[in-house]
């Protein structure tokens, strides 16, 4: 039974050799071919040509995001039970603890939260304070 199993083991470790040794060849000949070709991709053509503003926007199928316009789109990045909260605390006046509130609960660091709570201080509609 022992032996059996080795000369299994032995069996599958050269198949596995003719595999990748097949494969390995099979890849060096595809590429020489392309290679040969004259509009071969690997081609050096010398130095690259001056490249667009919007060829660089999009290397590599990669687009980055765009970034928000100013402040005013900062609280749109904190869930709306915490921007109600610190819109709240605004409407009272109460400017420190609205940006504690930010930081505490949007887990963002103290200039990150200042810039939220001060687009809320700017925004068109504070609402109403529900706290006297």
């Amino acid at each position: 039974m022992r032996g059996m199993s080795l000369l299994f083991m032995l069996l599958a470790l050269v198949g596995c050799l003719l595999v990748l040794g097949g494969g390995s060849y099979a890849l060096r000949r595809v590429i020489a071919y392309l290679g040969s070709r004259p509009d071969a991709v690997g081609e050096d053509s010398g130095p690259p040509s001056a490249v667009s503003a919007a060829d660089r926007e999009h290397v590599g199928g990669y687009v980055f995001a765009p970034r928000p316009d100013g402040e005013g789109r900062e609280p749109e990045d904190v869930a709306s039970s915490v921007r109600a909260r610190a819109a709240n605390l605004v409407a009272l006046g109460r400017i420190e603890e609205a940006v504690r509130v930010v930081r505490e609960r949007a887990g963002a660091d103290e200039e990150r939260a200042r810039r939220i709570v001060g687009a809320l201080e700017r925004s068109a509609d504070p609402g109403p304070a529900l706290e006297p």
